[in-house]
């Protein structure tokens, strides 16, 4: 059996959200997010979810995998714990939901933050999401 390509992993969801609920082993999303927005407090908060799959050759083995939220320079500004990732041939996909909770001060600027899903220590899959000003009411 030619096995060439030794286990591809991609990512193949990366959402982010308000929020999410779990019941009966089944995951909500909701208020998916285009953008952030920091509330009156200045704390911009969202959930991210991912979800890692195999090919038919990837053999379960232990892999970590974490999420990251960087600034336009590549400087992680949130990390998310480090996660055990096993994934065993295309039927076994692994999903993780992380809550993010930026304390910095984003008075009055509005810029880009990436959003990335690593694994073992490769970014498999990021995606820019503005950071905007809050409303005025």
């Amino acid at each position: 059996m030619d096995n060439t390509c030794d286990g591809v992993v991609e990512c193949t969801a990366l959402v982010l959200a308000e929020g999410y609920a779990e019941l009966d082993d089944r995951l909500t999303l909701f208020g998916i997010l285009d953008e952030i927005r920091p509330g009156a407090d200045g704390e911009a908060s969202f959930v991210v979810y991912v979800k890692f799959e195999g090919c038919e050759h990837t053999g379960g083995e232990r892999r970590s995998a974490r999420l990251l939220v960087t600034d336009e320079d590549g400087k992680v500004i949130e990390e998310s714990e480090e996660y055990s990732v096993w994934l065993d041939g295309p039927e076994n996909s692994t999903t993780m939901v992380s809550s993010f909770e930026l304390q910095e001060d984003f008075e009055g600027e509005e810029r880009i933050l990436w959003i990335e899903a690593v694994l073992d220590g490769e970014t498999l899959a990021q995606t820019a999401v503005p950071l905007r000003e809050r409303y005025n009411v």
